[in-house]
């Protein structure tokens, strides 16, 4: 959540000329819903589904950069189905960036949504980031994605992502 995906993936994509898919904006596009109408009606666990099924529809896709959620690489077997049809590629922002990132975009975030301030914001980063640590590791590269906040830093950041890559691109799922 927020660190990064979507501004890094579409920019990598557009940079390489290949497709980009988001996965939550997939999930809502065939739930006919936003994510957040979706936690309301079903919950995390009827979420959760969705996001399975969706993954295992879109993870064979070719020249195509995929961005899944925080939660995706945490579900059974995701990972390994993550890895077996592409590179993945782990997007760690710093925690201040990160944190700064989060309260910003909260109220769009049913995860987050309650919380009012940095201190608690950053206790909920440190406890999830520790809890997906075991999903998150299985990731085949880990990525700095602090810098995305202007265009200048975007572009800077998407080449450095292009040479930790190199030619080998082709699919990426990022999370």
């Amino acid at each position: 959540m927020c660190s990064g995906k979507t501004t890094l993936g579409q920019a990598v994509a557009q940079r390489l000329g290949i497709g980009f898919l988001d996965l939550d904006e997939e999930i809502e596009r065939r739930a006919g819903m936003k994510v957040k109408e979706i936690f309301a009606e079903v919950g995390e666990d009827g979420f959760r589904r969705l996001e399975a099924e969706t993954l295992q529809d879109v993870v064979g896709r070719t020249d195509v950069i995929i961005a899944c959620g925080g939660g995706t690489p945490c579900q059974p077997g995701a990972m390994d189905l993550m890895n077996s049809h592409g590179m993945t590629v782990r997007l760690v922002p710093s925690e201040q960036r990160l944190v700064r990132r989060l309260m910003a975009g909260r109220h769009k975030r049913p995860l987050i949504a309650g919380i009012d301030n940095p201190a608690e914001m950053r206790d909920f980063v440190q406890f999830t980031s520790a809890k997906r640590e075991p999903y998150y590791s299985k990731a085949m590269h880990r990525f700095d994605s602090t810098r995305l906040d202007n265009a200048g830093e975007v572009s800077e950041t998407v080449e450095a992502f292009i040479d930790l890559v190199g030619s080998h691109y082709s699919p990426l799922t990022t999370h």
